[in-house]
């Protein structure tokens, strides 16, 4: 007789479930009484955003950083130390050794910061919309002449660089116009069109609106060409300081000075500071920056 054995299971433990969390209720009623729905959620003061209604849309612009003041100190300045040889307009006459003097404090002065020079030094005429948005679209200051440079520019009367050139000479044409119907002035070499952040061609002339300016001659031109010559600068300095003022800036005054002796004898007395003597031949002491150092920088950076 067969006997049927039954194995009855052990009865499955339920799991516990999980605490259930309060669900979130839309009822405010609890929050008169201080309490919080759910501590996840921080608590907010249901009172309005602060507003003004002339509160600008952004932060006002910071104020512009006013440029230092040019040193007052300086050979060529105040220029009544000098005998003036010409009351209007004005001109006065220096020594070779004052030149000289004036060359060396010049090339050890400190340089201005770039932000107060650039980008006036690339060129910023009022027609050329392109350069103008580039450089000053947000900050109209930057198109302000620098006020806090003095620097000195030597202009050989007569022109010919050839020979019996000064370190750093010019010739009047590079930095005079020859347009008669304006009067005497100073070249308008900023560009009219086109866009360049570099225009190193009229960076020399651009100085020289803000230095003083030493005429010299040499025996081939005469007296009276040197002081017309000079002449013509202090006019061009006349015109270029009205025309470039404006009621938020007022610019230094620079002035003219003629080298009291030619050429020829400068040279014998300080040769150290002449880059091609009165035969046309370089001296080859001092390194011309216009004629050499600058024109191999143009010539790399432009590869």
């Amino acid at each position: 007789m067969a006997t049927l054995a039954f194995h009855q299971q052990p009865p499955r433990q339920t799991p516990t479930p999980p605490p259930q969390a309060p669900s979130l209720s839309l009822d405010t009623s609890d929050l008169k009484n201080g309490t919080i729905p759910n501590k996840h959620l921080p608590y907010c003061s249901p009172g309005p955003a602060p507003y003004t209604q002339n509160a600008p849309a952004t932060p006002p612009a910071s104020p512009p950083t006013p440029q230092p003041e040019i040193r007052t100190s300086w050979v060529l300045h105040p220029p009544d130390t000098h005998p003036k040889v010409s009351a209007s307009p004005p001109v006065f006459v220096i020594q070779p050794s004052t030149l000289v003097a004036a060359m060396r404090q010049s090339a050890s002065q400190e340089l201005p910061e770039p932000r107060y020079v650039f980008p006036w030094l690339h060129g910023l005429h009022p027609e050329n919309q392109i350069q103008l948005a580039f450089f000053t679209a947000r900050k109209r200051t930057l198109r302000n002449v620098p006020r806090c440079f003095r620097g000195i520019t030597i202009v050989k009367a007569g022109g010919n660089l050839t020979r019996s050139k000064i370190t750093g000479a010019l010739a009047p044409e590079e930095i005079l116009s020859s347009d008669a119907s304006h009067g005497d002035a100073f070249l308008e070499v900023d560009p009219r069109e086109g866009f360049s952040v570099r225009n190193f061609q009229i960076q020399a002339t651009k100085m020289a609106m803000v230095s003083d300016i030493i005429v010299y001659r040499d025996n081939d031109v005469s007296e009276k060409e040197l002081h017309k010559t000079a002449k013509r600068i202090s006019r061009a300095q006349d015109t270029w300081r009205v025309n470039s003022s404006s009621g938020e800036q007022e610019l230094p005054k620079f002035h003219v000075f003629i080298l009291s002796c030619p050429f020829q004898r400068f040279e014998k007395e300080n040769p150290e500071v002449v880059a091609i003597d009165s035969k046309g031949q370089s001296r080859g002491e001092l390194l011309d920056f216009c004629t050499y150092q600058d024109g191999r920088r143009k010539q790399t950076l432009t590869i």
